[in-house]
């Protein structure tokens, strides 16, 4: 992953690579609506004491004066120094919320009410402690499928009065996989084809099932639990899942186009489903579509392959706007 700092640089420019630190360079600050009223009751004090030749009125002045210059220093260092060292995407389904977890490191200083965001989503406040890593989740909209680009982040803070607000804005190139909308339904006969390594055994197919134990096999991640063979395992053999065979369509081939559906997004919704409640079943499947084939499996792995071919299929890198 790497960053970009919005910081007036030539286009084409490389990013900058993470770990990335705020740097004053980098940072900036303001008055926030509360800061500008303050400055301004300030001042109209200011005057009047100076008009008045009131001395508790100076003293009042040049004490909040102390206490707003004071506020400024711990805004704008509350931020500075701040590393982000990574941020890792989780994916999700069209018209869900992507999330974003930023491991952050605040190194020798804890920081207070820190603010993260990515373009126009919903604000992340969080606090950090000295020499402490920290992850943040930061979430961005996800409306339609594909690959898509996270926006513009942002890091700030109001800590402690309020009255003054710091910031630093950056152009970071995270991309995150979005899925279809699944469209949940049965397995239909219609949209699947037989795996060709079935074996035909009086009229049906004898594949992975839960009827007679077969033998056993390597133990592959996505495998049940309850089919681990703990007595292999116990004498030292390794760990092997039980096989069991069944008669019945057990491995299944889901195929673009005999998916019904009058438009490809429903049809890439329609095989997102039928992905999904196939890797519940623990079946084995793959995935056929015009561009793309995706031979039988299993797992946790497999699963999310299958589900980013549907995701990609027909699309580009996209920025989110």
């Amino acid at each position: 992953m790497r960053f970009k700092k919005q910081s007036g640089k030539r286009p084409g420019h490389p990013a900058d690579t993470v770990p990335f630190t705020i740097t004053r360079k980098n940072t900036y600050i303001l008055p926030t609506r509360y800061g500008l009223l303050f400055l301004i009751l300030l001042t109209a004090m200011l005057a009047g004491s100076i008009n008045y030749n009131n001395n508790l009125g100076f003293l009042l002045v040049f004490l909040l004066g102390g206490m707003a210059t004071i506020s400024i220093i711990h805004t704008h260092s509350n931020i500075v120094g701040l590393r982000i060292l990574s941020a890792s995407p989780r994916p999700v389904f069209a018209g869900d919320t992507a999330v974003f977890y930023l491991t952050v490191d605040p190194e020798y200083t804890s920081r207070r009410a820190l603010v993260f965001s990515l373009d126009k989503s919903r604000k992340t406040i969080e606090d950090t402690s000295a020499q402490t890593q920290a992850k943040i989740p930061v979430k961005a909209p996800a409306p339609y499928r594909g690959e898509l680009t996270a926006g513009p982040l942002t890091v700030s803070t109001r800590y402690p009065l309020g009255l003054f607000y710091a910031w630093s804005h950056i152009v970071p190139e995270l991309s995150y996989i979005v899925y279809p909308r699944p469209v949940r339904g049965p397995l239909d006969a219609d949209q699947t084809a037989g795996s060709p390594n079935a074996k035909n055994q009086g009229g049906g197919v004898t594949l992975m099932g839960v009827d007679d134990f077969m033998g056993l096999k390597a133990y592959q991640p996505g495998d049940p639990v309850r089919h681990i063979s703990w007595k292999a395992y116990s004498r030292g053999q390794g760990l092997f899942t039980k096989e069991f065979a069944g008669h019945g369509r057990k491995t299944v081939m889901f195929d673009y186009d005999s998916v019904p559906g009058g438009d490809s997004e429903t049809k890439l919704s329609r095989l997102c489903g039928l992905v999904i409640s196939a890797a519940a079943q623990n079946l084995e499947y793959g995935l056929r579509l015009p561009e793309k084939q995706i031979g039988p499996g299993r797992g946790e792995q497999h699963k999310h392959g299958c589900l980013k071919a549907l995701a990609l299929f027909g699309k580009n890198k996209v920025k989110n706007e």
